[in-house]
């Protein structure tokens, strides 16, 4: 009875996976598949499965886009704030490391409360300040509010990583002689390099593919992919080929950095599972 039980179980497990990996696979092959088809392909109804794969798509979208601007438009932005975050988020995680007391213990767990608020509840007064120092429309504005909006968690998840750096290499270096910064530099980044490079690829990931402040804080000259994604399902016919090509380019960037460095995600969240 017992194995009856569990074969049924394990066919069930079977099958829950394999639903799984078709609703995570399905949109990356419609999009690609489309991309690929000619116009006349694209509307079928039903939608044909097998075709002969034009690069029509691709072509148009370089030669009446200006993909170029809004490829490097997203690179600016994703890669800026990255910078920035894990800069600062750094730096505030070992203040919170350095000086602990009640006080910064409270602080550390209000960084949460930034991440439980929706980001969208703070675009119309961020996009008011913004406009008042004559900063929208441009991506200044979208750098500064991707760092607002991710910037207290990347604190929080580095001062979790940071807390478990043995107390001990802080006193040694203090011993050697090092300062604050140089224990921070020679020791803790060393140290903590694989939190920070997961932290820094979850902010990418996030500003990369963000579209509600690139939206509302861009014009035409500063558009980043994902709005220009969003301006082609507009009008009274939405050209899923030109969208498929674009979806794919674009995603092509964030695949191949987590593919690269996905040793130091997978390495930087489970550095707080074991204790030594």
């Amino acid at each position: 009875m017992k194995q009856k039980v569990k074969w049924y179980f394990t066919v069930f497990e079977r099958a829950l996976l394999i639903l799984f990996l078709f609703a995570a696979t399905f949109p990356i092959w419609l999009i690609i598949t489309n991309s690929l088809k000619s116009g006349v392909d694209t509307f079928k109804i039903p939608p044909s499965i097998f075709f002969k794969p034009v690069l029509t798509n691709y072509q148009q979208l370089f030669k009446t886009t200006r993909f170029g601007s809004y490829f490097r438009n997203s690179i600016t932005v994703a890669v800026c704030t990255t910078i920035i975050v894990v800069m600062f988020g750094t730096f505030a995680a070992y203040g919170i490391r350095l000086f602990k007391s009640k006080k910064v213990a409270r602080l550390s767990n209000i960084l949460l409360v930034g991440r439980a608020v929706p980001y969208i509840t703070i675009l119309i007064p961020l996009y008011i300040m913004l406009n008042k120092i004559g900063l929208t429309g441009s991506l200044i504005a979208v750098i500064i509010a991707h760092s607002s909006s991710t910037l207290p968690f990347n604190t929080w998840l580095i001062s979790g990583f940071m807390s478990d750096v043995p107390g001990e290499l802080f006193e040694s270096a203090k011993i050697d002689g090092c300062t604050r910064m140089q224990t921070l530099f020679r020791i803790i980044f060393p140290t903590l390099k694989p939190a920070i490079a997961s932290s820094a690829i979850l902010v990418l990931q996030f500003s990369w593919n963000e579209l509600i402040y690139a939206m509302g804080f861009t014009n035409m000259k500063s558009y980043t992919m994902t709005v220009a994604v969003a301006r082609y399902t507009g009008g009274m016919v939405v050209n899923w080929g030109t969208i498929g090509a674009i979806a794919c380019l674009s995603s092509i960037p964030i695949i191949t950095v987590g593919f690269f460095a996905q040793k130091y995600l997978i390495s930087g969240m489970t550095a707080g599972a074991v204790k030594g």
